[in-house]
């Protein structure tokens, strides 16, 4: 795809995340305001944040199925060590989920095991360490730290909160870093091809490790900031993290086959969805209707995806055959 083509894609995500956006504020008149844009910036922290390690690992041609043991994992930690310093602990958690990232990466890269096998392990096992650390229970924050929580609550502008922002600021850093440095060019040539990429000399091996570790790093982040602003963990927590993340990558055209999609497009994907998801709830619909809505939408957006390549590729033919005919 090149960069025209990328552009009217984007263009085109973007006019109908705005459609579903103007559908569900016609018929809701709270859906718009300030306290309603703040809620839904709020909510599309967790899964903002992961799904941008996600797209990473998926750019690069693989998938990282333990995102959400891995978060669930994180947080739990993180709120045992607490008593350090909310930023200390927030910063070791991010630390420790990044250095599983960079492990699974390592291994997967050195004995090309097939990414989906292998984090279906390490989905397992980490919810397993989990729960041993915690001894099966939820933990909490000690009643006397809870008050240092309080800043994740503050607003500026009516809207945004530390957690929001921090979100912005995840998407802009990995969207230049994908961009406009070696290391993400590095992960767009493995994932287009890797035939290709060794023999234009891209080592295989760094990209690898680098797409893991911004996966979990940022799962760990995603788990270890909602732990502390609700000043608990369960060992059993995020169960859906996963899938609502690849939902978002898919939404924003984040590609199967690695190499495609980019940070707009994860951000694209991500509100429309959470679009859909507020909106539906707003009209008072049941938990598995919101389910079905966004299981609905993104067949739908996978569907007209796949006639839009087949498409394509027919005008392609037909012009080669014109200028061979």
């Amino acid at each position: 795809m090149n960069r025209r083509e990328m552009l009217i894609d984007l263009g085109v995500r973007a006019g109908f995340m705005l459609v579903i956006y103007l559908v569900f504020a016609v018929q809701l008149p709270n859906y718009h305001s300030a306290a309603g844009f703040a809620a839904l910036l709020d909510s599309a922290v967790l899964f903002g944040v992961v799904s941008v390690g996600v797209g990473i690992s998926m750019i690069a041609g693989e998938f990282d199925l333990s995102v959400g043991s891995l978060a669930a994992l994180t947080g739990v930690i993180v709120i045992q060590i607490v008593g350090i310093g909310v930023l200390p602990a927030l910063i070791l958690g991010v630390l420790f989920a990044a250095v599983i990232g960079s492990l699974q990466g390592l291994v997967i890269g050195l004995l090309g095991i097939n990414s989906l096998v292998f984090t279906i392990g390490t989905l397992i096992g980490l919810r397993g360490v989990a729960l041993l650390v915690s001894h099966e229970n939820s933990v909490s924050m000690p009643i006397p730290l809870l008050s240092e929580t309080d800043f994740f609550t503050e607003r500026f502008l009516r809207v945004l909160s530390p957690l929001s922002v921090g979100m912005v600021v995840v998407f802009v850093a990995f969207g230049l870093f994908l961009r406009f440095t070696r290391w993400g060019r590095e992960i767009y040539a493995i994932g287009g091809g890797r035939s290709e990429a060794r023999a234009a000399g891209v080592p295989l091996l760094r990209p690898m490790v680098i797409a893991f570790t911004c996966s979990g790093a940022l799962a760990g982040l995603g788990g270890a900031a909602l732990s502390l602003r609700l000043g608990s963990a369960s060992p059993l927590g995020f169960e859906t993290l996963l899938i609502a993340a690849v939902t978002t990558c898919l939404l924003g055209g984040i590609g199967l086959d690695g190499g495609v999609g980019n940070v707009v497009g994860i951000a694209i994907g991500l509100f429309t969805l959470r679009f859909l998801i507020i909106g539906v709830a707003s009209m008072g619909a049941p938990y598995y209707v919101q389910n079905l809505a966004g299981g609905a939408l993104l067949i739908f957006v996978i569907v007209v995806q796949l006639l839009a390549t087949r498409y394509r590729l027919r005008s392609v033919r037909k012009r080669l055959s014109a200028s061979v005919g």
